[in-house]
């Protein structure tokens, strides 16, 4: 039985939760997921969930403030996003009664599902992180440490914030263009990140770039999928990617990490199939 895309699903409709930090869309029955977004992010990226998903799944589409024409919230502060992302959805899973959950995140959004696996072991069943390093930063350079990143993140953060719109529109698309193959898509994300707060945006950049969980993965008792994408057009090979994934997640006590080929940082959306597929095998497991 297939669901049809995951807007479409949900729009059957059962409530909408509205807190301080996120709103939640609830839709099917079964198995409770939650689906976490990154940055700039929407959750219509994960639309085709609808269509790939096994029956039996209850999915639980996270919208952080902020992002994709949220406003955002008023108990934010700079620097201080992840966290409190983390504590408010474990306060949502409680409120629920419906903890543990398997939780799916993607980019940004798996950075939280890490640090509400780490402090909130009582609420996870299981993680799904979705194309992101333990720590980010090592994308940029191997040898990259918190203070070292620092004040490359806050320029990044001034840079960003100080582009004329034109500037930022254009700097989204070509960005976009790296994320995701289909260029029908590339619209789609560009209009993510510009209905985004910017000012939302810029700092959780630059807290992403100095937050380092890699040594904090031995803390998280709940398995921990890992599932990354590689494209000829990537900068590296597919065996230094390899390595970089082995060894960000290498604290892990278990879980299983998954490279899926053609495929760029959107990896739900550019391989669907092989995506959803991995996510049905993971939550059966």
């Amino acid at each position: 039985m297939q669901l049809g895309s995951l807007s479409r699903w949900l729009k059957r409709d059962v409530p909408v939760f509205e807190g301080e930090h996120f709103t939640a869309s609830v839709g099917g029955a079964g198995k409770d997921v939650l689906l976490i977004h990154g940055l700039a992010a929407s959750p219509e990226c994960w639309d085709e969930s609808g269509e790939y998903l096994s029956p039996g799944v209850r999915a639980h589409a996270i919208h952080m403030r902020g992002f994709s024409g949220l406003a955002p919230s008023g108990f934010r502060s700079p620097m201080n996003f992840l966290k409190p992302m983390a504590d408010a959805l474990a306060a949502y899973i409680r409120a629920q009664r419906i903890g543990p959950v398997a939780i799916a995140g993607h980019s940004m959004g798996g950075l939280v599902s890490l640090i509400l696996a780490r402090d909130h072991a009582d609420v996870v069943d299981r993680l799904m992180v979705v194309d992101v390093p333990a720590y980010f930063s090592v994308l940029i350079t191997p040898f990259a440490t918190p203070a070292a990143m620092a004040p490359l993140a806050q320029h990044s953060r001034r840079t960003y914030m100080d582009k004329s719109k034109p500037e930022l529109q254009d700097e989204l698309r070509r960005t976009s263009e790296k994320l995701v193959r289909d260029p029908a898509q590339v619209a789609r994300i560009v209009r993510w990140g510009m209905a985004s707060d910017r000012q939302t945006t810029a700092d959780v950049m630059a807290e992403v770039m100095v937050t380092d969980l890699r040594s904090d993965l031995q803390r998280i008792e709940a398995p921990v999928d890992v599932i990354y994408a590689w494209d000829r057009v990537s900068p590296v090979s597919k065996l230094a990617l390899d390595q970089v994934y082995a060894s960000s997640y290498a604290g892990l006590r278990q879980g299983r990490k998954l490279r899926l080929d053609d495929a760029r940082h959107y990896v739900m959306i550019d391989q669907p199939a092989a995506f959803y597929s991995a996510v049905n095998e993971w939550l059966t497991r």
